[in-house]
């Protein structure tokens, strides 16, 4: 299955204080300084759709951008104006979303702003003080469920063109990667099976809001069976459906195949993830099953357990998930066999892999109507 998401592009163009030809853009004032800058802003977005136990993000599918913060800084990272992003009216520290598309002009703006930072869809973030503290502002995983509302981030450095007239453009980025399941098919000698539960494991419960991981968040929940079950210590109530699913009456899969309940969803999981190929390692699928029959009179006590401990793109093994990309396993892309059954999960002997389809967002490069 191929996926996109579309990228949301920020593009910002910085003109001269009181450039004539702007007078029809309204205008948000900020302080008074010897030295000031005007910077055009605009955002490209389409419009955001949710997910739960949830539709695959097709080709039409976009990452919203509902809320934001604006920082511009000067070399040090010292925050040297603060907007909010919403969908309210302009105001002397808001600017709407809606205008921002058509194009605003935010002038006087200090003249040692050397960077333009943004996060979005993200709140109670410092709104002054340095840009690294806004950065490194803990989000838990619980907060990056919906789709439509993941953590964004981007920044840039603007580049001069005459006095201090600059250009700069920024990519508004999620930060985080997302795993979709399609189905599920038995193979070998398995008749049949009831899926119970699916856990996403060796995964990080935490990041920082420009993407950034820490070792000490990587939560590999081990062999044991009873923690790969409903509101375990490792998988809270407050985890289910981003960390795992469980059904206490099963899906049992019918024709060899299950799937989620509702026709053409998939188990779909948003993950932490880092730009970085090979930073961290990929993260685990843990299915529960029970109810096992076969066709040659074996038998298997309940529950049982696959692993998929990799993942493949065109056949080649990949070694971390990425921010901004969609690892799909497509419809009839998983099939088990009865030696891939072991009583507890993450045993050595197992070793599943999936062929994926990796999807960036795309990007949509905007020109700002001056």
């Amino acid at each position: 299955m191929k996926t996109k998401f579309v990228y949301l592009i920020l593009s910002a163009m910085v003109l001269l204080l009181g450039f004539s030809n702007c007078s029809s853009k309204e205008e948000i004032e900020g302080e008074d300084s010897t030295e000031t800058k005007s910077v055009f802003l605009k955002i490209n977005k389409e419009a955001p759709i949710t997910y739960s136990e949830e539709s695959p993000v097709g080709s039409s599918s976009t990452v919203g951008f509902s809320s934001g913060d604006l920082y511009f800084v000067n070399a040090a990272g010292a925050i040297l104006k603060h907007y909010t992003l919403s969908s309210s009216l302009t105001s002397g520290t808001n600017i709407s979303l809606t205008d921002i598309q058509a194009g605003k002009i935010i002038s006087n703006l200090p003249g040692q702003v050397a960077a333009v930072h943004v996060v979005g869809n993200t709140s109670g973030l410092p709104t002054s003080g340095n840009i690294s503290t806004v950065k490194a502002t803990a989000l838990q995983i619980t907060s990056q469920s919906d789709i439509a509302e993941v953590n964004l981030y981007g920044s840039a450095i603007p580049t001069p063109t005459s006095g201090n007239s600059y250009n700069c453009a920024i990519t508004l980025k999620p930060t985080v990667a997302r795993i979709e399941l399609t189905d599920m098919t038995s193979t070998g000698e398995i008749t049949g099976f009831r899926v119970d539960g699916i856990f996403i494991d060796n995964y990080y419960s935490e990041a920082t809001a420009d993407g950034s991981v820490d070792s000490g968040d990587l939560k590999s929940n081990g062999s044991v069976p009873a923690t790969f079950t409903d509101n375990s210590v490792a998988y809270p109530t407050a985890l289910k459906t981003i960390a795992y699913d469980y059904y206490t009456s099963g899906i049992t899969a019918s024709s060899q195949v299950a799937a989620p309940a509702t026709s053409g969803d998939v188990w779909a999981y948003n993950l932490f993830a880092n730009t970085t190929v090979g930073a961290f390692a990929v993260p685990r699928i843990i299915i529960r099953l029970s109810n096992i029959t076969t066709n040659d009179g074996s038998t298997y006590a309940s529950p049982q357990f696959i692993t998929i401990k990799g993942l493949k793109d065109s056949g080649v093994s990949l070694t971390a998930i990425e921010a901004g990309k969609v690892y799909n396993i497509g419809a009839g892309a998983f099939s088990f066999k009865e030696t891939d059954l072991t009583p507890a999960p993450n045993m050595n002997a197992i070793d599943v892999t999936v062929t994926v389809t990796l999807a960036t967002w795309t990007i949509v490069d905007v020109t700002p109507e001056l």
